[in-house]
């Protein structure tokens, strides 16, 4: 499942807070006005920055909740 990075800008949120989340990305064309990310951040239209490659802190909250690419299966060996 294709996902966005997103964080929020700097401003809106102090430097900590800034981490990079991960959306799925939207269904449709249009531009929704809010995205929530996976750890049920609500993220407003005008108030992140898409990011090309993660920057910064991950989420751990959704690092957790992404789900497992699909027809791939985790090996118990490592």
């Amino acid at each position: 499942m294709p996902v966005l990075l997103v964080r929020k800008r700097a401003g809106v949120v102090g430097e900590t807070q800034r981490t990079c989340h991960l959306v799925p990305v939207p269904d449709d064309d249009s531009t929704p006005v809010a995205l929530t990310a996976y750890c049920g951040e609500l993220i407003h239209r005008g108030e992140a920055e898409l990011l090309a490659q993660p920057s910064g802190m991950p989420c751990v909250g959704c690092l957790f909740r992404v789900p497992a690419p699909r027809g791939e299966e985790l090996s118990g060996d490592w």
